[in-house]
C-alpha cells in the first residue's frame, strides 16, 4: 500500500493539473465565467482599410474604470472587417483566483484578433504564463469567446511548479467547464527531493461540474520502482478541489519494488516486489487527503516475492476483492478479501519446500499499524488449510499473532494422509510455530499405519480410534495425549483412563502408549498359539482363521504401558488380569505378544501373584502363564496351589489350566 508521501505526491499532482491546466489557463484568459472577471464590451478597433497597417499596436478593455487585458503587437499588418492580423503579439490580463485578483500573458508570433466576437487565433511560438506559475507553449491556440472555446490541434507544452505535461491538441470549453487532452497525454509530477512520478495516457478528460478528471486508454503511472497500467484511471474532487476518490479501471496491472503504491506495502509475505492485478483499484481519501482505503475488485490477485533476507518463497493472495485500510498516519491496518479468497505459498526453486494451499469465502487481518505484524485473522466460511501431506477444513477459523495459533471451529477436520491421520472434534488449535496442536470436546481421532502394516495393539490391520475431551499434541516429541474419558479402540481391542498418551519412535513409527489414572482394557488375541502347539503350527499365520480366535484378555491397573517396538503390554498398581475363568492379582503384570501381535506368548505376574480359576487358588512371588504349553507356573520363597483334592506347596509350582494336572 501506499506511503502517506507518495499518496499526498499523486494526489497533490493530479491536483496541480486540474487547477494548474485547467483554472489557470482555462479560467484565466478564455473567461470561464465562474473564476475570471467579467469584461466589459470592448471599444470598436481602430479604423482603417482592409490592407492598414501600424506598428506598435495596442488596445485596452476596461471595466469602468479597472483595466481588463492590453492588447500589444509589434505589427498591424492587416485588417478583414472587424479581424485585426497582428504579430508580435502581446496579450496581458488579468482574473480572479480563489477570490483574489492575479495577472496572466500571451504571447505569439501573430495572431488574427476579433475583439467584438472575442475570437483569437494565436500562431506561432504560443506561450501562456500565469502569476502563479503556469507557463504553456504550443504553436496554435484557437480562442472562440463566443463560444468559450479554447483549442489547439497540435503539441501542447506546459507546466507549472512541479507538475509539467504534454498533450497532442487540448480542447478547453468553459462553459460546460470541461478539459479535453486530445491525445498522446504526458504528465510528470517532480515534488521536491521526491522521485518524479510520471502518468501517461492516449486522452484525458477535465470536467469540473461533475468533479471528475479522467485518463483514458493506455494508461501507464510510474515511478522509480513502480508502474501502475490501465485501461482508465479517474479522480473525483468537490467543489474545493480537494481528490476523495482515485480509482484505475480494467485491465489493472500493478507492479511495485518500493512497496510505496496502492495494494503492495506492507502486506505480510515478505519485503520484495509484488505484482497486483484486478479489474479495479479504487482509492478512497479522507477529508485531510490522507489514504484512507483501497480496493481491488473485482478479481484482485496480488503476488509477492521475496526480498534479499526473506524465506525463498513466492505468496498469493487473491479474493473476488480485496480491501487495504490505513490509518490516518499511513500505516496498513486492516486487510480484507471477500468472496473466493485463496493464499499460496510456493518455494522458488532450487529452494525446497512444500507448498501451502488455503481457501475460504472472505477473511479479515488485522495489523500492527507500526510494524505491520499481523495481529489476528478471521477467516469466514468453507476454510481449507493444505500442506502435503496435512489438510485441514473447518466452517470458520482465526489465526492469533501473538500466539501464532490457528484455532478451527464449527466441524474442524484435521487429515494427514502420509499418517494415516483424521482427527475432528469441536474445536482444534495449531500453534503454526511448533506445530503443536490442542483439540477440544467430543475429539475424535482415527489412526491407520500406512499400507499394510500391522496396526495398534491386537488390532491388525484395523485403524485406531482415539475419542476423548480434550486432546494436545507436542511434535517434537511426537506424541498426542488423550484427557477426559479417553478410549482407544483399534479393531476389537479397547482401553479406557482418565489420560492416554501415545508416541510414535523411529524411522518406522513405532508406537507406544502410555495410559493412567485407573485404566481398563481389553485385548483379542486373534490366534490361540496353544492350538497352535499342537497342530505344529511353529510359524505364525499372517491372517489367523477365526476359529483360532481366543478369548479375550481383561487388564484393570493403575498404569498401562504398550510398546509395539517390544511387543509387550506393562500394567502396573492393583492389577487385575482376566482371560476366561483364569484371573490374576498383583502389584504389576506383563503381557508379551507374538511377532505379528496376533497372539500372547506369555503373562508374567508378581510380586506377589495370587491366581484363581474356578475352585483353584494359587500364590506365590511371581507367576508366568504359557498358552502355547497351557501351563501357569507360580515361583517364591512359598508358592501355595489349593483346589477341592489337593493344596500344594513349594518354591515352584506349575499347573495346566485345561486340566486337573
Amino acid at each position: 500500500m501506499p506511503s502517506p508521501r507518495t499518496v499526498r505526491r499523486v494526489r497533490t499532482a493530479l491536483l496541480i493539473l486540474v487547477i494548474g491546466v485547467s483554472a489557470s489557463i482555462a479560467f484565466t484568459f478564455l473567461r470561464s465565467r465562474s473564476a475570471v472577471t467579467a469584461t466589459p464590451e470592448p471599444s470598436p478597433p481602430p479604423e482603417g482599410p482592409t490592407s492598414a497597417r501600424a506598428d506598435r499596436f495596442e488596445y485596452k478593455s476596461f471595466k469602468g474604470d479597472k483595466e481588463g487585458f492590453i492588447l500589444r503587437a509589434l505589427q498591424m499588418v492587416g485588417q478583414e472587417q472587424e479581424d485585426v492580423h497582428l504579430k508580435g503579439v502581446d496579450l496581458s490580463f488579468t482574473y480572479v483566483a480563489k477570490g483574489q485578483p492575479a495577472k496572466g500573458r500571451i504571447v505569439a508570433d501573430e495572431a488574427l484578433i476579433n475583439p467584438t466576437q472575442q475570437k483569437g487565433n494565436f500562431q506561432g511560438h504560443v506561450v501562456v504564463t500565469t502569476e502563479d506559475g503556469l507557463e504553456l507553449h504550443t504553436e496554435s491556440l484557437l480562442y472562440r469567446g463566443d463560444k468559450q472555446l479554447a483549442k489547439s490541434d497540435v503539441p501542447v507544452q506546459f507546466k507549472r511548479k512541479d507538475v509539467s505535461g504534454t498533450s497532442t491538441g487540448m480542447i478547453y470549453e468553459a462553459q460546460e467547464g470541461r478539459l479535453e487532452l486530445l491525445a498522446d497525454v504526458t504528465l510528470r509530477i517532480q515534488d521536491e527531493g521526491n522521485p518524479p512520478t510520471d502518468i501517461k495516457a492516449d486522452h484525458a478528460l477535465l470536467v469540473r461540474p461533475e468533479g471528475n478528471m479522467r485518463f483514458e486508454g493506455n494508461v501507464k503511472l510510474t515511478r522509480p520502482g513502480d508502474v501502475l497500467t490501465a485501461d482508465r484511471f479517474e479522480v473525483d474532487f468537490g467543489s474545493d478541489q480537494t481528490i476523495y476518490r482515485a480509482r484505475a479501471i480494467e485491465n489493472v496491472v500493478l507492479d511495485s519494488v518500493s512497496g510505496d503504491l496502492p495494494g503492495t506495502a506492507p502486506v505480510p509475505g515478505g519485503t520484495g516486489p509484488r505484482h497486483l492485478t484486478c479489474r479495479k483499484l479504487d482509492l478512497w481519501l479522507r477529508p485531510d487527503r490522507s489514504l484512507e482505503q483501497a480496493v481491488a475488485a473485482p478479481d484482485g490477485d496480488l503476488t509477492m516475492l521475496p526480498g534479499p533476507k526473506d524465506p525463498p518463497e513466492k505468496r498469493r493472495l487473491q479474493a473476488r476483492a480485496l480491501t487495504f485500510r490505513f490509518d490516518e498516519q499511513g500505516h496498513l491496518y486492516e486487510l480484507e478479501g471477500q468472496k473466493d479468497s485463496a493464499f499460496d505459498t510456493d518455494p522458488i526453486p532450487p529452494a525446497k519446500g512444500v507448498p501451502r494451499r488455503l481457501r475460504c469465502q472472505s477473511f479479515l487481518a488485522r495489523m500492527n499499524p507500526t510494524t505491520g505484524d499481523i495481529k489476528d485473522v478471521e477467516f469466514r466460511r468453507e476454510v481449507v488449510f493444505e500442506q502435503a501431506p496435512q489438510k485441514a477444513t473447518a466452517e470458520n477459523a482465526s489465526y492469533d499473532g501473538a500466539s501464532a495459533v490457528l484455532t478451527l471451529r464449527q466441524g474442524p477436520e484435521m487429515i494427514n494422509d502420509e499418517e494415516g491421520s483424521r482427527l475432528r472434534a469441536g474445536a482444534i488449535d495449531v500453534n503454526t510455530r511448533t506445530n503443536d496442536m490442542t483439540a477440544r470436546r467430543d475429539v475424535h481421532h482415527v489412526l491407520k499405519r500406512k499400507g499394510d502394516g500391522q496396526g495398534l495393539l491386537m488390532g491388525g490391520t484395523e485403524p485406531a480410534l482415539i475419542t476423548s475431551t480434550l486432546m494436545e499434541y507436542t511434535d517434537s516429541t511426537k506424541t498426542a495425549r488423550y484427557l477426559q474419558n479417553a478410549l482407544l479402540r483399534s479393531g476389537k481391542d479397547e482401553i479406557r483412563a482418565p489420560d492416554i498418551r501415545l508416541q510414535q519412535n523411529g524411522a518406522e513409527g513405532k508406537w507406544r502408549l502410555e495410559a493412567s489414572g485407573g485404566v481398563v482394557s481389553f485385548l483379542h488375541p486373534r490366534r490361540d498359539v496353544a492350538k497352535d502347539a499342537k497342530e505344529g503350527g511353529a510359524t505364525p499365520k499372517a491372517t489367523p482363521s477365526p476359529a483360532r480366535d481366543t478369548a479375550a484378555v481383561e487388564g484393570r491397573s493403575k498404569e498401562m504401558t504398550y510398546s509395539e517396538e517390544g511387543q509387550e503390554a506393562v500394567y502396573r498398581g492393583e492389577v487385575v488380569i482376566r482371560q476366561g475363568d483364569i484371573v490374576t492379582r498383583s502389584p504389576e503384570a506383563t503381557l508379551n505378544f507374538t511377532s505379528d501381535g496376533a497372539g500372547i506368548q506369555k503373562l508374567v505376574a508378581g510380586e506377589p501373584v495370587d491366581v484363581l480359576q474356578g475352585e483353584r487358588r494359587a500364590s506365590g512371588a511371581r507367576g508366568t502363564y504359557t498358552p502355547q504349553s497351557e501351563t501357569m507356573t507360580l515361583v517364591g520363597p512359598k508358592v501355595v496351589l489349593k483346589d477341592p483334592t489337593q493344596e500344594v506347596e513349594g518354591r515352584t509350582v506349575t499347573f495346566h489350566v485345561n486340566d486337573d494336572r
